[in-house]
C-alpha cells in the first residue's frame, strides 16, 4: 500500500518533531534562597528553580522561578518567573518575566537580523552582535575555560537600557552549600556602569572542575539581595 504525499509529509514532520524533543538535554538546579535587605526576613526564606534545556537545533530554553516559602511567604509573598530563549551562543531571542503580587509583566523579543528589541510592543535599536541576560550568562560561562584574572565582556539587557558588563574571574575558594563542599571559582562584575534594575549586580561561584556547577548566585533585586545556594541537581 502506497502512502499519500500528505501522509508521508505528516509522518516526516512527526518524526522530526519527536526527534528534536528526544534529543533535548535538560538540567535542573534547585537552590535555597536567602534575602538580605528585609529586616523581618532572615535565613532561608525561599527557593529557586533554574532549568536549562538544550534542544537538537542548538538553541537554549531557560526557565527560572524564584519564590518565598513558608513564613516568609506569609510576610512577603513574592514570585518571579522568567522564561528565556537564546541562540547557540546564548544570545537572547526572547525574554518573558512575570512578578507577583505586583502583576508586573515584561515581554521581550529580539530581532537579531534587524537589530531591534521589541519590549512590550515598544521598539528599541541595538548595535552589538550579541545581547544577554544575567541568567543566560550563567550557563554560557559553564562552557568556558575559567582561569584566574580572565575577563568576559557582555552586553546586558537591563530594565530600560543595554549595559556593558565585565565579569572577572577571581581566586578559587572553598565554599559550603546544601549540595556539598566545593573548591570554587568566583566571578564578579568590575564594570563601573553595570547597573541592572535597582542597581542590581550578579556574582557567581562555580565548582572548580569540569562540571562548573553554579554553586552560589548573588543577585540584587527590588526587594533585597538574593543569595542562592545550590541544593540539588537533576539531569533528565
Amino acid at each position: 500500500m502506497k502512502l499519500s504525499i500528505i501522509t508521508y509529509k505528516t509522518l516526516l514532520f512527526l518524526f522530526i518533531f519527536n526527534l528534536s524533543f528526544s534529543n533535548s538535554n535538560e538540567t535542573k538546579f534547585i537552590y535555597d534562597v536567602e534575602i538580605k535587605g528585609i529586616s523581618l526576613i532572615a535565613g532561608n526564606v525561599g527557593k529557586c528553580l533554574l532549568i536549562f534545556q538544550e534542544d537538537s537545533l542548538k538553541t537554549y530554553n531557560m526557565n527560572i522561578k524564584i519564590q518565598t516559602t513558608n513564613l516568609a511567604k506569609l510576610l512577603y509573598p513574592y514570585t518571579d518567573e522568567i522564561m528565556i530563549k537564546t541562540d547557540s551562543t546564548f544570545s537572547l531571542l526572547s525574554f518573558n518575566q512575570t512578578i507577583k503580587p505586583s502583576k508586573k509583566n515584561v515581554k521581550v523579543e529580539v530581532d537579531t537580523i534587524n537589530k531591534k528589541i521589541i519590549r512590550n510592543n515598544k521598539i528599541q535599536n541595538f548595535y552589538s552582535d550579541s545581547l544577554y541576560s544575567p541568567f543566560s550568562i550563567i550557563h554560557l560561562l559553564r562552557k568556558q575555560n575559567l582561569n584566574i584574572n580572565d575577563e568576559f565582556r557582555f552586553n546586558i539587557l537591563s530594565s530600560k537600557k543595554i549595559k556593558k558588563l565585565i565579569l572577572k574571574v577571581f581566586q578559587s575558594e572553598m565554599i559550603s552549600v546544601p549540595y556539598g563542599k566545593f573548591d570554587s571559582i568566583r566571578l564578579r562584575p568590575i564594570s563601573k556602569d553595570y547597573k541592572m534594575k535597582n542597581n542590581g549586580q550578579i556574582e557567581v561561584w562555580y565548582s572548580n572542575d569540569n562540571k562548573k556547577l553554579p554553586l552560589k548566585i548573588k543577585l540584587n533585586s527590588n526587594i533585597g539581595t538574593f543569595i542562592m545556594k545550590l541544593k540539588q541537581v537533576k539531569n533528565d
